[in-house]
């Protein structure tokens, strides 16, 4: 019979070891009670604090900014400075011995290095003819 063939497959998803044995759980997402109302007084008190924190907190990092752009920190290291430097002084160097030149003149060029080429870097013919 050909039926007798296809009795042990099994159907659904496949069954990895080690995994979860049942299906896809997701995380419930807990709710975060609201506070309860309090006084205005006390309510205005913890707003006017909160508000002086953030203003602190904003002076801070701002000083702190000024002091890493003084000492030069720019969130790199210091071979990652160099790196740049050099890599700004090479690029300079190499402006200064070549000099800017236009696109049209840069294609000019290239055609006469193409010209000068010896034969042996032509594309070969291919087909009949």
């Amino acid at each position: 019979m050909p039926s007798d063939d296809y009795t042990p497959v099994v159907r659904g998803a496949l069954k990895l070891k080690g995994s979860t044995p049942s299906g896809i759980t997701k995380k419930k997402k807990k709710k975060t009670p609201k506070p309860a109302p309090e006084s205005e007084a006390s309510t205005s008190k913890q707003s006017a604090f909160q508000k002086a924190l953030e203003e602190e907190d904003a002076s801070t990092k701002e000083d702190d900014l000024r002091e890493l752009e003084e000492r030069g920190h720019d969130g790199k290291t210091a071979s990652e400075r160099a790196r740049e430097e050099m890599r700004r002084k090479r690029l300079h160097e190499r402006l200064q011995k070549e000099g800017v030149k236009t696109h049209k003149e840069r294609v000019e060029e290239l055609n006469k290095y193409l010209s000068n080429l010896s034969e042996h870097h032509d594309m070969p013919r291919i087909g009949p003819g």
